[in-house]
């Protein structure tokens, strides 16, 4: 058998009428007022002694102790307990027979709704991410204790969006600030404030504080502009293509070797996309005569000559460059470039050869060339070019008018005869 005690559970604002038991007096508005009442012999307030050991109240009862109207249906009972405290598991003065209690002529309480702040504290521990931007909006999450639904989130005054997850985690969403710095994150319920004594804590930054603007200066002189750029290149681009030149930079490495070449290609084109011009470049007339090297004649038609990378010629790529121009000049190679592979135009019924070496030098014998009158100065062009897939059919064959084949030498073009 347990013994608790009953607690009272109105709310009246009178204080004499908050208890359990009532005396007369407290009851009765003719005693309360000092005046005459004839009840006040029959149910007095102080207690009547009988034979000396036994003690007589005279109480009401100012709530209902049962759940249900009528008679009771459980086997509790009650009694009334002396105590100069309010522990009943103490030492008691005096304690009643059970007594039968029943709720005839009256209603069934209600259900007593428990307010869930009064339940236990709800607190923060911790808000992740724990800083953001001033023009707010950002979502953040709150992790803590004893988190219910309908509490809400105060950023410093201002009361937030929040969406219950857990007990223990509330997302919210960041107000708007005019100002950087330090906010404290509260929480509300009902008008009452939560963990004003130990707060979270949120920081705020601008974007134009002078440590990250300077930042953005400094991206705007070293980020590759594309065409149609204007002036000023917006914040959130100028972050995107940072963070693509470091992710082409600093990426994982891959053991495919296309990959890494394509990353490098595209990164070195952005950097070094930059035109030269010509007289950048010096004349090779001296050194192609001593070399021995065939010129290319001037054709009304153009050369589309496929360039490919010396490391890349074993993995079956190829990138392509401009065309020759009709003035008689060859696209050089860079010192990332050393191969030429074919040349598919047909000018004046001959084939063109294939270029597969531009530093081997000709044979003077070859259809009777001479390297002595054809030494042409090369003109440099970008040698970042998409790639394309390479021929795998064997050389071509240069083909005259009069039913002859020629094969083709490395390193030479058939000019017209």
């Amino acid at each position: 058998m347990t013994k608790q005690p009953i607690l009272y559970e109105g709310q009246d604002k009178n204080p004499e009428m908050c208890r359990v038991l009532l005396t007369h007096e407290i009851m009765c508005s003719r005693c309360c007022d000092k005046k005459s009442c004839g009840n006040r012999n029959e149910t007095p307030s102080d207690p009547v002694i009988i034979d000396r050991f036994f003690l007589k109240f005279f109480l009401k009862c100012n709530q209902n102790c049962l759940k249900n109207a009528g008679n009771p249906r459980d086997m509790r009972r009650f009694q009334v307990v002396v105590s100069t405290t309010v522990n009943v598991d103490g030492h008691v003065l005096a304690v009643s027979d059970n007594m039968f209690v029943h709720n005839n002529s009256k209603h069934g309480r209600r259900a007593r709704r428990l307010d869930p702040s009064e339940a236990a504290t709800p607190c923060i521990k911790a808000i992740s991410p724990s800083e953001g931007w001033t023009t707010g909006g950002a979502t953040v999450i709150l992790i803590g204790d004893n988190f219910f639904d309908g509490l809400q989130v105060v950023f410093g005054t201002m009361l937030v969006w929040s969406e219950l997850i857990t007990p223990h985690a509330i997302r919210v969403q960041t107000p708007p600030r005019h100002i950087p710095g330090v906010v404290e994150v509260t929480l509300s319920y009902k008008s009452k404030q939560f963990c004003k004594g130990a707060p979270g804590r949120f920081v705020y930054t601008a974007l134009n504080e002078p440590t990250i603007d300077y930042g953005f200066q400094r991206l705007q002189k070293v980020i590759p502009r594309h065409p149609g750029d204007p002036e000023r290149l917006p914040k959130e681009v100028l972050l995107k293509r940072a963070a693509d030149l470091v992710e082409a930079l600093y990426g994982m490495p891959h053991n495919n070797q296309e990959i890494i070449l394509k990353r490098a290609a595209d990164l070195t084109e952005a950097l070094y996309s930059v035109p030269r011009s010509h007289n950048q470049l010096p004349s090779l007339t001296g050194a192609a005569a001593h070399s021995g090297m065939m010129g290319v004649n001037s054709f009304s038609s153009q050369l589309a000559v496929n360039i490919s990378e010396a490391s890349q010629a074993d993995q079956g790529y190829s990138r392509n460059s401009s065309s020759v121009s009709p003035r008689g000049y060859v696209p050089s190679s860079t010192p990332q470039q050393s191969n030429y592979n074919t040349i598919t135009s047909t000018m004046n019924g001959y084939g063109a050869a294939g270029m597969t070496n531009l530093g081997v030098p000709g044979s003077p014998s070859f259809l009777n060339g001479s390297a002595a009158n054809s030494a042409y100065a090369i003109k440099q062009k970008s040698a970042f070019a998409p790639v394309v897939r390479p021929q795998t059919s064997p050389p071509p064959t240069c083909t005259t008018t009069n039913g002859s084949n020629l094969q083709a030498m490395a390193g030479l073009i058939v000019p017209p005869m």
